[in-house]
């Protein structure tokens, strides 16, 4: 099929039309391209590391706050001290918090001469938090921070995040995200075993 002379000029202006188009515009992206300066101000640096992450504290000591317990009652942090305590932030919609459980519960039976565990809940509720730790089989004590001034003073941003403290009270590791048994069992076997 041979095209009529008006139709072969319009295709050749058409073919032109395009191939200036896709040339020149190629040609004007690559000189507006700006000179790229990557050098980080403060390499290393978490950029805004309030939001959605955990401070550092190993080396910290505990914070002296108010806590309450599982029966409504007030209890001072500083307590806690006295043995190796293994400190577990959580709360029950957290699908790591639910894997982890019975992994920090199984330990907390082993370990129960030597180590306290307790549970701090982020955000249930009283009924919420006991109908969990019973699914668990959780024997430990849950404890909340219901003014968050706990949670605060930790920087913690995030669940779960494990906490290992000292007889002392010194904050000497810590584990952000789901704690495997293994990680536990070697970080209880490092900082606690006699």
């Amino acid at each position: 099929m041979l095209l009529s002379p008006p139709h072969q000029r319009k295709l050749l202006i058409a073919a032109v039309v395009l191939a200036v188009s896709v040339g020149g515009g190629w040609l004007w992206s690559s000189a507006s391209e700006p000179t790229l300066d990557a050098h980080l101000t403060t390499p290393g640096e978490v950029p805004y590391p309030t939001i959605a992450t955990n401070s550092a504290v190993a080396g910290t000591s505990l914070p002296e706050v108010s806590l309450l317990t599982l029966d409504n009652k007030t209890i001072e942090s500083i307590t806690l001290i006295g043995k190796p305590l293994i400190l577990n932030f959580w709360y029950s919609t957290c699908e790591p918090c639910r894997r982890e459980m019975p992994v920090l519960a199984a330990s907390a039976d082993t370990h129960s001469s030597t180590v306290r565990f307790v549970g701090i809940n982020m955000n249930d509720s009283i009924e919420t938090a006991t109908a969990f730790a019973a699914k668990y089989n959780v024997l430990y004590d849950i404890m909340f921070d219901p003014s968050g001034s706990f949670i605060g003073a930790l920087g913690i941003g995030t669940a779960p995040m494990t906490l290992f403290v000292d007889a002392q009270g010194v904050i000497v590791d810590q584990v952000a995200g789901e704690i495997t048994a293994d990680k536990l069992e070697s970080l209880i076997t490092k900082w606690f075993a006699q």
